[in-house]
């Protein structure tokens, strides 16, 4: 039997479209190595052939291993777990609105609300079903067209808000939300410079700089803040991975000491030239001190109950002008602390399970990408966070499943469809990862 028809039948078992060609270029390689180890002892070159295709075994059995090795398995577990967490924050959200009507808490009506969350989940599903190696394959590209779109929408098209332009085209389109689909792609890009030196940390860096420069554009405090963290934190787990020739332990050392001159420029740069509601939350920040939202929000977490409502009722729990901002802190005002405590600490052992499981990853796209997606997810969380037990004053920022934002619901769903896709095609050899791999062979990584 010839190779192209013993891999001809072997792949036809294989039910996965997308593994098919990476299985066989990988059985061909094999085949190629016996062949040429039977040349080497006297053998003809077409004897050889058949010889090293008989000695691979029965195709059809072998497919039908390969075919339950590699195909795609969905994650139904986490799909119940999203599912729970949308609804109990709608369910919550409404409760609020209901209970607060004089603060917003969700736009329109619940059925509006709730046909978004509909949307948003079923086009995670739909991302799902992705291939999110395409993705990465052309994400420079993406990366760099999105920047430009939205710069020359900020410019031309943007909608300011207190001195931030965080709308284009009127309340179309988030700039700040769009901006946290950089990070997954930023992972694809340094994926593309696994195998070459200490230019390609370099190169990482820059390549931090079209979404920081966007957010900054806005400008957007808390945006760039997550961003710069996530994208730091996705380059020293490259670095931690052994991606390029660099000593590990001076690179991420450098490079985290390195951070902290930006971070100071930045703060300069507020305090000198920055809008005056930047430089007022920026010194708030640094200078830990109270504002009327600290305290106000500190007044709530301190009235509130280990379980259910204090005495007096609602009427009695302070207010603050953006409720959606501090939603956690109305959860524990209306039904205690630890209703709050629960479902944030629900919210974050999702995200980082999804990080684990993200750096377990055989596919290194799909570990870096997964990574970016993951991080964004918990530091949005984590900023959520500090802003509702009043450490950082408010700074409009997104939160998972408790915060009600048409974009926010769609980034939200995008994120967790591609952490799914990843997790859905694990075991799913693909022709990137292929690829890269041949070139590593050339330029072989230094440990």
């Amino acid at each position: 039997m010839k190779t192209e028809e013993y891999l001809k039948k072997l792949t036809d078992q294989i039910r996965c479209a997308k593994a098919r060609a990476a299985i066989a270029e990988e059985m061909r390689g094999h085949i190629d190595e016996q062949k040429h180890a039977y040349m080497s002892v006297g053998m003809e070159a077409e004897e050889a052939e058949e010889a090293a295709v008989k000695e691979m075994g029965d195709p059809v059995e072998a497919g039908s291993l390969l075919d339950g090795i590699h195909r795609p398995r969905m994650a139904w577990g986490m799909i119940g777990l999203i599912a729970v967490l949308s609804i109990a924050g709608f369910i919550i959200l409404y409760l609020l609105q209901r209970n607060f009507s004089d603060m917003t808490f969700v736009t329109g009506s619940p059925v509006h609300f709730g046909g978004w969350a509909i949307a948003g989940f079923a086009g995670m599903i739909g991302a799902c079903y992705l291939d999110y190696s395409r993705i990465g394959r052309w994400a420079k590209e993406i990366m760099l067209a999105a920047s430009v779109v939205l710069l020359v929408g900020i410019e031309h098209y943007g909608t300011s808000i207190n001195g931030a332009i965080g709308w284009i085209y009127g309340y179309q389109v988030n700039v700040k939300l769009l901006l946290f689909l950089f990070v997954p792609l930023y992972g694809a890009v340094l994926y593309q410079y696994r195998g070459e030196g200490k230019r390609a940390v370099v190169k990482g860096i820059l390549w931090m700089a079209p979404a920081i420069m966007t957010a900054l554009k806005i400008p957007s405090t808390a945006t760039v803040l997550i961003l710069f963290l996530a994208f730091m934190a996705v380059l020293s787990i490259a670095i931690y991975k052994n991606w390029f020739c660099v000593s590990r332990k001076a690179a991420l050392g450098l490079l985290w000491l390195s951070a902290f001159l930006p971070a100071i420029l930045f703060c300069l740069h507020i305090f000198t030239s920055g809008p005056p509601y930047q430089r007022a939350r920026l010194w708030d920040m640094v200078h830990a001190g109270a504002t009327v939202e600290k305290n106000t929000i500190r007044q709530i977490l301190s009235d509130s109950q280990l379980i259910g409502s204090p005495n007096g009722g609602l009427g009695k729990v302070a207010r603050l002008p953006g409720g959606s901002d501090y939603v956690l802190g109305y959860i524990a005002a209306c039904y205690g602390i630890l209703i709050a405590v629960a479902f944030a600490t629900l919210m974050t052992v999702l995200f980082l399970y999804f990080l684990k499981l993200s750096l377990k990853q055989k596919n290194q796209l799909g570990m870096i990408m997964g990574c970016g997606c993951s991080l964004v997810l918990f530091f949005q969380l984590l900023v959520y966070i500090l802003i509702n037990i009043g450490i950082m004053p408010v700074g409009s920022v997104y939160c998972p499943f408790i915060t009600y934002g048409r974009f926010g619901m769609l980034v939200t769903y995008v994120l967790l469809g591609l952490l799914l896709s990843i997790y859905r095609y694990q075991d799913v050899p693909l022709k990137m990862e292929k690829s890269v791999r041949k070139r590593r062979k050339r330029k072989p990584v230094s440990n």
